[in-house]
């Protein structure tokens, strides 16, 4: 009997002990409470949220048996629109996850120390909106940026050009925009700043080829050999998914002294237009060399008198 009545004797000890400890350090460990969940609830939420990303891309590449997004079969280029617009959702998804978290995190730790949460809130409102007047600019990022991604203007893995910038989107914030030039310079444009942007990875594109001869020659022959050229590109396998349209001469683009310009032009999918036009190019020069027609810069020097 006394072992039972000493193990109920430690046991109170120990509860009292216990409780004493909950009572003295409640509101740390509340706080160290709210931390460690919200820390768990942030990353659970981003993993789940790049989780569904992930899942939706490789779903319609799989739909679609490409490798790559740019490759996308569409109709009109839903797909690989939807891919970029997802990925785009997802970055600033995360951001929001890890906002919201932070600041739900922050009032009730607030909560636990005792602060006055609607005096708080109202000198935050009046903070907020003071901060909104003296940072305009930054409002002005944050809106432009949201409107950007919701209004499709431009994804992750989209080339653009803006201004004098032209590259690929690594990444679309709430504020700055980063964007890879193809020398590798990482650009940060600040989204408030993006007045104009061109998107060359959005619908089509289009590959142009200015051709320049002796205008002498027979002009229609030049421009037979030159569909030849892009028609015997499109067979190969190399490109024949890059192209989506018939190639075709659109004219004499210029003529100067005895030097003609014909431009042939040939619908592409987006972002293959440049690899294109270098292969075009080749094939070109190659048939040209066969057929003894010669290109300007391969023109005499005494040919080349201005009109």
């Amino acid at each position: 009997m006394n072992f039972f009545a000493e193990a109920e004797q430690v046991e109170k000890v120990v509860g009292n002990a216990f409780q004493e400890f909950l009572t003295t350090y409640h509101r740390p460990l509340m706080i160290a409470a709210i931390i460690i969940c919200a820390v768990i609830l942030n990353w659970v939420l981003r993993r789940l949220l790049m989780r569904a990303v992930t899942q939706i891309v490789r779903g319609v590449k799989r739909a679609q048996d490409v490798d790559t997004t740019s490759e996308m079969q569409s109709a009109p280029y839903v797909n690989a629109r939807a891919v970029q617009r997802t990925r785009t959702l997802g970055t600033v998804g995360r951001v929001l996850i890890t906002w919201i978290i932070a600041i739900i995190a922050m009032i009730l730790i607030l909560n636990q120390l005792g602060v006055n949460l609607g005096a708080v809130l109202t000198s935050a409102g009046i903070v907020a909106a003071g901060l909104a007047f003296g940072a305009q600019n930054l409002v002005k990022d944050i809106l432009n940026g949201i409107f950007m991604v919701f209004e499709d203007q431009f994804g992750v893995g989209d080339y653009v050009t803006t201004g004098e910038i032209s590259g690929t989107v690594e990444d679309v914030g709430i504020r700055v925009t980063q964007v890879r030039a193809i020398d590798g310079t990482l650009w940060f444009i600040r989204n408030g700043e993006i007045l104009t942007l061109g998107n060359s990875s959005q619908g089509w594109g289009r590959a142009l080829v200015d051709v320049t001869v002796d205008a002498h020659q027979d002009l229609g022959n030049v421009s037979e050999l030159m569909v030849e050229s892009a028609q015997a590109l499109m067979r190969s396998e190399k490109y024949a998914r890059k192209v989506t349209g018939e190639p075709e001469v659109l004219g004499l683009e210029s003529v100067f002294g005895d030097r003609a310009t014909l431009r042939l032009a040939v619908r592409t999918r987006p972002e293959a237009q440049w690899e294109v036009q270098r292969g075009i190019r080749a094939e070109i020069r190659r048939r040209f060399k066969d057929a003894d027609i010669k290109l300007a810069d391969e023109l005499p020097k005494q040919q080349g008198g201005q009109k």
